[in-house]
C-alpha cells in the first residue's frame, strides 16, 4: 500500500463515494495520469476498487466494499490478498 492508495481511497470513498475516471482522479489527487492508472490496477487487483469497463474507453472507478472496510479500519494491509511488489 502506498500513499497514493491511500489519496485515492479517500477520493472515492465516503462521504461522497464517487465514481470517477482516471483522468478525474489523476487531476484531484496531483498524481501523474499514468502512475494513477498503475495504483488503480493495483487497487483493483486487492479488490478496494471497482472499475466499469462498459463505460467505454473511460472506465470509471469506484470504492469497493472492501475499498470502504479498509478505509474504515477493519481490513489492514496484511488481509489483502495480495502483496505490491511496486
Amino acid at each position: 500500500m502506498k500513499a497514493a492508495d491511500q489519496a485515492i481511497l479517500q477520493l472515492l470513498g465516503p462521504p461522497k463515494s464517487l465514481e470517477l475516471t482516471p483522468n478525474n482522479i489523476a487531476r484531484n489527487t496531483g498524481l501523474s495520469r499514468g502512475y494513477t492508472s498503475k495504483r488503480l490496477s493495483a487497487l483493483v487487483e486487492h479488490g478496494l476498487v471497482n472499475v466499469d469497463e462498459e463505460s467505454g474507453s473511460h472506465p470509471f472507478y469506484s470504492l469497493s466494499d472492501r475499498g470502504e472496510q479498509f478505509l474504515e479500519g477493519k481490513l489492514s494491509v496484511d488481509d489483502l490478498s495480495h502483496t505490491d511488489h511496486d
